[in-house]
Formats: structure tokens, sequence, C-alpha cells
């Protein structure tokens, strides 16, 4: 049985992977609907159509349930690495509301976009293909190098995604399309390495709890985010891009200091 908690797989593989497969389908369907849009023009066929991945993705879920009616046995000789919410922990819940805060939502990006007249209502999932498939490349390799180096790999890509505000707020539209590549790695971080970093210091027997609790910090402060960057587009470019990139910065202090406080002093 492979589960990076017996050593197998690391778990920056393991959640990259995850991430991958998560994206794949992310990537596909903006595709599909920019296809249907480009034929027909009609947004509720488009909608449609993603009916069916919907029902294959429900029939994997009940197959997963038939297969495996008790998840934790997969963690079964898994070495428990705390007692209940540690300092890192508590560390890696502000560096993620943080990060949270300056990663905008493809949502806001998109109407951006066309509010400034950038690309047109057809490129919109062209554009969100392209970065959800860097997202793909991004999660397979940075899992991959989290393994090996740890902590650093996740500053590199924190440093990464927070270059993408400026590009996008302040290009064309090949500059703004180099800035969702960025953005595109910032969403990687968050679903593989932030999951991977939570995963080394949750409390024993407490793994939905632990994953529970950071998300609510997390969604904190991209609900934070989000509003502040609301009223700062409307009230200044230049101030949305600051804020944007010093959140996202501000997270990795705390994102070392989460590491050394870790049991493995990664």
């Amino acid at each position: 049985m492979l589960s990076y908690s017996t050593g197998t797989l690391g778990k920056g593989w393991v959640y990259g992977l995850n991430t991958a497969l998560d994206e794949t389908g992310a990537t596909i369907g903006p595709l599909l609907i920019a296809l249907i849009l480009f034929l027909k023009h009609d947004y509720r066929t488009a909608y449609a159509m993603l009916l069916i991945s919907s029902l294959l993705a429900l029939s994997s879920l009940a197959a997963a349930r038939l297969v495996f009616p008790l998840p934790s046995r997969l963690e079964e000789g898994a070495k428990t690495q705390a007692k209940g919410f540690t300092t890192g922990y508590r560390l890696y819940m502000v560096a993620g509301a943080l990060f949270a805060a300056g990663l905008m939502s493809f949502e806001f990006v998109s109407y951006h976009l066309s509010n400034a007249g950038i690309v047109t209502r057809h490129w919109i999932p062209v554009f969100l293909a392209i970065s959800t498939a860097m997202g793909v490349i991004a999660s397979l390799v940075l899992g991959r190098l989290y393994d090996r180096i740890g902590i650093w790999v996740v500053v590199a890509a924190v440093c990464l995604s927070a270059s993408f505000a400026p590009l996008i707020f302040l290009g064309g539209f090949w500059i703004s399309l180099a800035g969702l590549l960025l953005w595109g790695i910032g969403y990687a971080t968050q679903d593989t390495l932030l999951k991977a970093l939570i995963a080394g210091v949750m409390p024993e027997g407490r793994r939905n709890m632990a994953f529970g609790v950071f998300y609510l910090g997390y969604g904190a402060g991209w609900l934070l985010g989000s509003v502040t960057a609301g009223l700062l587009y409307d009230y200044s470019r230049p101030a949305l891009i600051v804020f944007s990139v010093a959140a996202q910065l501000a997270s990795v202090p705390f994102f070392i200091l989460g590491a050394r406080s870790a049991p493995d002093g990664r």
C-alpha cells in the first residue's frame, strides 16, 4: 500500500500528485468551455457538459468509499509527531493566512482582464486553463523538491507567486499571461506545499481537526484579503499591487519560524 505515512512516498510528492490530478481537470474544463463558447456561443450548453465530469467524480468517490470504508487505516504504522497544536502549527496557520490574503481569486483577476479590455471573454477560460496547467507542472515539481529540500522550496514558491500582481495589473496581453503563470505557482503552493507542511505538525489522531482549523485561518486571510483587494482596485491599482506582494512576502518569516519549530526541523 502506497502511503506517505509509511515512508514509501514523501508528503510533498503525494500532495503534489493529488493537486496535479485536480488541476488537470481544472485545465480541461475551461478549455472545453472555451471551445463550446467558440462554436455555439451558449453558456448553458457549456455548463451542461460539465455535468458529465461531475457524475464521474461522484462515481469515483462512491467507489473509493466501497474500497476504503475506513480511510484512517491508510495511516496504520504512521509515526505521530505531536500530541496537540504545536507552535509550528500555529506559525504555519498565520503564514497561510497572510499568503492567502495576497493570493487573489481568478474571478477577481478575470474581472480585471475583461474590465481593462486586455482580453475578450473567449480568452478568459483559456487563460484559466493555461494557469492551471502551470499549476499541474508546479505541483509535481514543488512536491518533489519539498521532499528533498524542505521549507526553502516553500519560500521560493511564495516569492515567485508574489510577483504575479504587478504583471497582471500593469501589463498587457502577454505580460498578464506571464503573471497568470506565476499565479498558477501560487495555487500549486497552497494546494500542495501547505498541506505537506501541516501534515508534518498535525496533532495525533486529529487529522481532520488540524486541516479544518488551518483552513479556517487560511479562509479568514482569504476573506480579508479579497475585501481589501476589491476596495483597493477602484481606489489605487499601485496600492493593490503593494498589498498583494507585501501580504505574501510577510508570510515568509512565519513559514521559516514554523519549520524551525517543527519536529523534523525542516
